[in-house]
C-alpha cells in the first residue's frame, strides 16, 4: 500500500462511515473507490500539475476549463486528475463524457423574442459542475439529493447565457434512458428539493458497506473484524458461527465487491 496517501494520516478514512448520509450520487461513489486505487495514486503523484483551479461563475456554476488534454487522467475516466486524499465532499471528480453511460445531449439555439422554452443553467435548482475540454464543448453535471444528470451542450459559448435547448436522440434504443434523465432534469427546475429523490437507498447501503469492507481489508483486518465494522459486534457474536455462514459469506462478498470497484469496476457506477 502507498501509506502516505492511503493511510489514516494522509486520507479522509473517516468518510467511509459518513457516505451513506451524504446524498452521494453514482459519480461520488465511483470516486470513493477510485481514489483508493494505488495505481491511480501513483499516476496522480506523477501528474503535472496535480491540481487545476476551478472558477465560480456568477450563477454559481463551478467551471474547470482545460487548455490541453490529460491522457493519463483520461485513462481513469477523468478529464483531469483529482486529489485522492480528498473525499467526494471536498473535491470534484470531473468524469470524462466518454466514461459516462448516459448523457443528455442538446444543441443550444439563440432564443427568439417571446420564445417560451428559453433556459439558463441557473434555472436548474441543482449544484452545477462544468468542464470545457479542448473541443470547446461544455459538459455540465447537475447534482441534487444524490441524483446527477450529465448535460453536454453544443453551441453555448457563454455558460451563463440564455438559450433554447434542442434535445438530441441518437437512436430508439436510447429513448428509455433519455426519458428518465430528462424527467430528472425537469425536476431540477422545481424549487422544492424534495421533488428529486433517489428511488431507493438499498444500492447506496451496499456500496457503503463495500467501501467499509474495502477500507478495513486494506488495513489488513480479518473477515470477522471487517464484519464487526459493518454490522456491529452484537450481530457478529450472534451469527458468525451459525450453520448457514451467511454473515461470513456476505462479508467476503463485500470485500470482493469493494476490491473489484476499486480496481476498475467503479466505471460501471457512472451514469
Amino acid at each position: 500500500m502507498n501509506r502516505s496517501v492511503n493511510s489514516k494520516a494522509g486520507r479522509d478514512d473517516d468518510d467511509a462511515a459518513s457516505c451513506l448520509s451524504a446524498a452521494y450520487d453514482a459519480g461520488d461513489w465511483a470516486w470513493e473507490f477510485l481514489r483508493r486505487n494505488d495505481d491511480y495514486v501513483a499516476d496522480w503523484r506523477r501528474s503535472v500539475p496535480q491540481h487545476l483551479p476551478c472558477i465560480m461563475l456568477k450563477d454559481g456554476t463551478k467551471l474547470l476549463r482545460l487548455r490541453r488534454r490529460f491522457p493519463q487522467a483520461e485513462k481513469w475516466g477523468l478529464y483531469a486528475f483529482a486529489d485522492p486524499r480528498l473525499c467526494a465532499h471536498k473535491t470534484t471528480a470531473f468524469w470524462h463524457v466518454s466514461a459516462l453511460k448516459r448523457v443528455v445531449r442538446l444543441s443550444a439555439r439563440d432564443p427568439s423574442e417571446g420564445e417560451a422554452s428559453v433556459r439558463r443553467l441557473a434555472d436548474f435548482n441543482a449544484e452545477r459542475h462544468a468542464v470545457i475540454g479542448v473541443d470547446g464543448v461544455p459538459l455540465v453535471v447537475m447534482k441534487r439529493n444524490g441524483v446527477r444528470v450529465p448535460l453536454e451542450i453544443r453551441g453555448l459559448s457563454v455558460l451563463t447565457a440564455a438559450f433554447t435547448p434542442v434535445y438530441e436522440l441518437h437512436d430508439l434504443d436510447d429513448l428509455t434512458a433519455q426519458a428518465e434523465l430528462l424527467k430528472c432534469l425537469q425536476r431540477f427546475t422545481d424549487a422544492d428539493f424534495r421533488a428529486v429523490r433517489k428511488p431507493s437507498f438499498a444500492a447506496d447501503e451496499r456500496l457503503h458497506q463495500a467501501l467499509i469492507a474495502l477500507d478495513e481489508s486494506l488495513k489488513g483486518k480479518t473477515y470477522r473484524q471487517i464484519a464487526i465494522a459493518i454490522f456491529g459486534e452484537k450481530k457478529v457474536a450472534e451469527e458468525w458461527h451459525s450453520h448457514s455462514q451467511f454473515l461470513r459469506d456476505r462479508t467476503r462478498r463485500l470485500v470482493a465487491k469493494g476490491t473489484d470497484l476499486m480496481k476498475g469496476g467503479y466505471r460501471h457506477l457512472l451514469a
